[in-house]
């Protein structure tokens, strides 16, 4: 059984009537068809909260460095966890995140032009999608959180992040081991 954007409504009742539940109209949260296409631009009353821009993946209007200031950023975030012996996870998050805005959707535009057509309601996906029928964000009504669904792209553009910055570290740890004498094991 593969649950697609096709069939979810599909699986998704099938699933409550195996538990005995069903949906409460009067539950503005059961209006909701997480991830169905075709509700893309139907308006629900939901209660949501605007997306934080600063928290999420979209399209900039510049990239907030260079490819080579970037490189550089992520080798110094390796040399100062390796120097400190801690991991500093918001710096890293906040670095990938900018990183990977180079070749991010739109994702706030998307979300306004989606809210324009539904009169600022949330859509009764709770889903948004690109020009191309992508998934690029969606929101979860029970948790109240905005997730970005990323791209190929941005995949890409992580496991390059995750290459340059564990390539420093590990170069830092063969500089450590080569002057101290002492093996380590790695």
């Amino acid at each position: 059984m593969q649950i697609t954007r096709d069939n979810y409504s599909q699986y998704a009742n099938m699933i409550q009537q195996m538990f005995g539940s069903k949906k409460s109209s009067a539950n503005p949260l059961a209006q909701c068809d997480y991830g169905n296409f075709a509700l893309r631009f139907k308006p629900v009353d939901i209660a949501f909260a605007k997306p934080n821009w600063d928290n999420i993946m979209t399209k900039r209007d510049e990239p907030a460095m260079s490819e080579e200031e970037f490189e550089e950023a992520i080798k110094e975030l390796a040399r100062k966890e390796f120097a400190t012996g801690k991991r500093d996870d918001a710096a890293y998050r906040k670095l990938c995140m900018q990183h990977g805005e180079t070749v991010s959707p739109d994702r706030k535009a998307i979300y306004e032009a989606s809210m324009k057509k539904t009169g600022g309601k949330m859509n009764g996906a709770c889903m948004f999608w690109d020009s191309k029928g992508n998934k690029t964000l969606s929101y979860n009504p029970e948790s109240r959180n905005w997730k970005a669904i990323s791209t190929e792209e941005e995949f890409a553009r992580a496991r390059q992040f995750t290459s340059i910055y564990n390539n420093e570290l590990a170069r830092l740890k063969r500089e450590c081991k080569e002057g101290s004498g002492i093996d380590y094991i790695a």
